[in-house]
């Protein structure tokens, strides 16, 4: 048979060779579905951005429109309270019998059914003429109402819109008190005109105009109290936000344009997500919000989005497919070393860490622990009773199935992955117990001992009749071991101490304090 030697330098180039290949198709399809990603990252962000601004003008619009008509019926309700003053400062009202006087004064009304009842109230704030059932609405002295207050106080307040109200006539209703001041000839104060008007009016007005699915619309005061909102909730009405972060930017307008704009915010109601879009009402406290849910916002672009990732993830696949193919031999070669690697690593016997593999670990942990103030480790130190007189009983086969079930004893017992356990030479293991203390190395020896107790492994020659083994316990001391070799000394010294006290036990050594023996 005729052996052909391949010289060292050629595997080596022939190694290089496929990393360089490798490489290069590794980085070729990266650059390629990089650029792919960029790409189509761009477009589905324009288009997103251009959902966005089309929904928010589909909001706006539907909110400019409710802002509009309350707006007109503002403007109609303010005026109706002008006339109902011109006429109560213009006309020989106190010589008029009441009934005549309610008549004459009350009679015209605007949006009749809206307006829960009407009313003057002199400076000194008693009434001088309301609605039926005006006591009802607003029981108490009138001189002590929000509205009477602001006018008396205030000669520019203009009309005045109150807080909502809740009242209790046929049924429970919510409502709002709209008023303005009456002046004497020199301007001082001389009373106030009001009509309270049913929060209805907005429920129907927000009711007839279309809403997508989930779609909310609400109403809401500059300083964030609420005043209606469909899906209607009566718990709603009256209530405050408590975030006044995305109504800062409401509180000004240019010149006398009602201020606009949209975001999107979570809702407090239903924890949706949703695109608010909002328009102030010119001359009141009031701004329209038109919310709509994020997921009908996006429908459609999420259906074209799931269109293209589909197309994105069939050519990935496709791409992995040669890309797995054409790897697949360089995969094997590296599979190949790493298991030649592994193979030196490994006791062959035990399956445990070989004693080049222990020294890399422990020198690993030293070096961890002095670049770290705080990292510790602990030592256990095990050695097999009486194995030469075992090996002269029953045999070296037999001793190596004994060192196989106490490997796997030990195995058995360090269970965490930043733990390792080793061959150390002979009938000796070693094991690492990374963050561990005393306590905790002590509890995986006693683990350790008990497990090959109780295999219950005959040996004639031993004092226990049975295999036993004898462990030593050390733990890292700062200022007392200055390398590892001394870490580990101290734990064979621990070790022997056991061994000297009878075998079949752990022992624990401390060099700062009193030698302490456990026996078990």
């Amino acid at each position: 048979m005729r052996y052909f030697f391949v010289p060292a330098s050629a595997n080596l180039d022939e190694e290089n060779e496929i990393k360089r290949l490798k490489r290069n198709l590794t980085q070729t399809i990266g650059s390629l579905a990089l650029m792919s990603v960029l790409v189509t990252s761009s477009v589905l962000y324009q288009s997103y951005a251009q959902v966005e601004k089309v929904a928010a003008d589909n909001a706006l619009n539907v909110a400019r429109i409710a802002q509009r008509s309350i707006s007109r019926n503002v403007e109609l309700l303010s005026l109706a309270l002008d006339n109902l003053a011109w006429r109560y400062r213009h006309t020989q009202i106190h010589t008029m019998p009441e009934s005549q006087k309610l008549d004459f004064l009350l009679g015209e009304k605007i949006e009749a059914s809206y307006i829960a009842a009407l009313g003057i109230v002199r400076a000194d704030g008693t009434l001088v003429v309301g609605s039926p059932f005006l006591a009802e609405i607003l029981p108490g002295q009138y001189s002590e109402n929000a509205f009477f207050i602001t006018h008396r106080d205030q000669a520019s307040a203009g009309l005045s819109i109150s807080a909502p109200l809740t009242i209790r006539l046929e049924r429970r209703m919510q409502a709002v008190v709209l008023s303005k001041r009456l002046a004497q000839a020199d301007g001082s104060f001389a009373g106030v005109v009001f009509m309270v008007l049913y929060l209805d009016y907005f429920r129907d007005l927000f009711q007839g105009l279309s809403l997508e699915k989930d779609g909310v619309m609400s109403l809401y005061s500059l300083d964030g109290v609420a005043y209606m909102r469909l899906p209607y909730n009566e718990s709603f009405i009256g209530s405050r936000v408590d975030d006044m972060s995305h109504f800062r930017s409401l509180l000004t307008a240019a010149g006398n344009a009602p201020a606009q704009g949209s975001y999107f915010a979570r809702s407090r109601q239903d924890s949706l997500n949703r695109l608010y879009a909002y328009v102030r009402v010119p001359d009141t406290p009031w701004v329209v919000f038109v919310g709509q849910t994020h997921g009908v916002v996006f429908h459609e672009w999420f259906k074209m989005l799931y269109a293209v990732l589909f197309l994105m993830a069939a050519f990935a696949m496709a791409s992995l497919y040669l890309l797995i193919r054409l790897r697949q031999e360089f995969n094997r070669r590296s599979k190949i070393d790493e298991l030649l690697e592994e193979q030196a690593r490994v006791d062959k016997l035990t399956n445990l860490l070989n004693r080049r593999a222990l020294d890399e670990v422990l020198n690993d942990a030293w070096s961890k622990s002095q670049r770290n103030p705080t990292a510790h480790f602990s030592l256990l130190f095990i050695d097999v009773d009486f194995f030469k007189h075992y090996n002269d009983t029953y045999g070296h086969k037999a001793g190596d199935y004994a060192l196989m079930a106490v490997a796997r004893c030990i195995a058995g017992a360090v269970s965490r992955l930043s733990d390792k356990a080793g061959r150390y030479g002979g009938e000796e293991f070693l094991v690492l117990l990374d963050e561990t203390d005393l306590a905790g190395a002590e509890h995986v020896a006693e683990r350790i001992l008990n497990a090959v107790r109780t295999m219950k492994i005959p040996h004639q020659s031993s004092l226990f009749g049975r295999l036993t083994v004898s462990i030593g316990i050390s733990h890292l001391q700062r200022g007392l071991h200055q390398e590892v070799e001394d870490v580990i000394r101290a734990a064979d010294e621990a070790l022997y101490v056991a061994k000297n006290d009878g075998r079949n036990r752990l022992h624990i050594m401390l060099r700062e304090l009193r030698l302490s023996s456990v026996n078990s």
